[in-house]
């Protein structure tokens, strides 16, 4: 136990760490808006995956069960260059039946100067076994913080995991429409400043692979894939 504990700790702080340090900028300030779904494309795409819930927590399950994990971005391609690599989120579940699953994402973090907070519910529902099942899960998510953006996320999914001694694979699709609502004060010239509503779409083939360790902990990561972007995260979760 004593063990388990230790690497739990190890890994929350290398996970909020490595987020701390490849942060780099969300920054929709000065954008036209001619040019506003280019520059936003990215920045949704990101925030959309980080407000996906893990597929790990989405699988069958034998006995109730309560769990906590904690998801990190590691890279995005190839716009990781002009947008932060994405921020820490917290999930919680609550396995109601085997077959049915409640849970939420909570996330707070500092981004270039701007509090932001992104929390939603899901719900899940899977089928089969603990050994192979599939699930449908919908989730909703609000992001917000900046004055100048905010996102709302409305989410289907179907995936369907695999779970075989130490290891468990999953895969699965998602979509995602968005609501995104910016507000550009700053522009030299004043006849430049605006506000918009955008309306975006995008769908994920999602790609996982996790280790389990102990009874208790799983460790894994996931491949988010698109027709403009591509990008993995961390996964950490503790089964309470």
């Amino acid at each position: 136990m004593q063990i388990q504990h230790r690497i739990l700790s190890t890994l929350i702080i290398f996970t909020i760490t490595w987020s701390v340090l490849s942060a780099k900028s969300l920054d929709l300030i000065g954008i036209n808006a001619t040019t506003a779904n280019q520059i936003l494309d990215p920045i949704a795409q990101i925030i959309a995956s980080e407000q996906t819930p893990p597929l790990t927590m989405l699988s069958f399950k034998e006995n109730p069960n309560i769990a906590a994990g904690i998801s990190s971005p590691t890279l995005a391609l190839p716009e990781y260059q002009s947008l932060s690599s994405g921020f820490p989120a917290f999930w919680f579940l609550v396995s109601v039946t085997p077959n049915l699953t409640i849970g939420a994402n909570i996330a707070g973090y500092d981004w270039r100067g701007d509090n932001i907070q992104t929390v939603g519910p899901f719900l899940n529902t899977s089928w089969g076994t603990y050994q192979k099942s599939v699930s449908a899960s919908f989730h909703f998510h609000q992001f917000k913080g900046p004055d100048h953006f905010h996102l709302n996320d409305v989410a289907f999914g179907l995936s369907r995991i695999v779970h075989y001694r130490k290891w468990s694979v999953g895969y699965g699709i998602s979509g995602h429409y968005l609501r995104t609502y910016i507000h550009v004060t700053d522009q030299t010239d004043l006849s430049q400043n605006y506000e918009a509503i955008k309306k975006l779409k995008y769908y994920f083939l999602r790609y996982g692979l996790y280790r389990h360790i102990g009874k208790n902990i799983e460790l894994g990561n996931e491949l988010f894939l698109s027709t403009k972007i591509q990008m993995t995260k961390l996964l950490f979760t503790y089964n309470l």
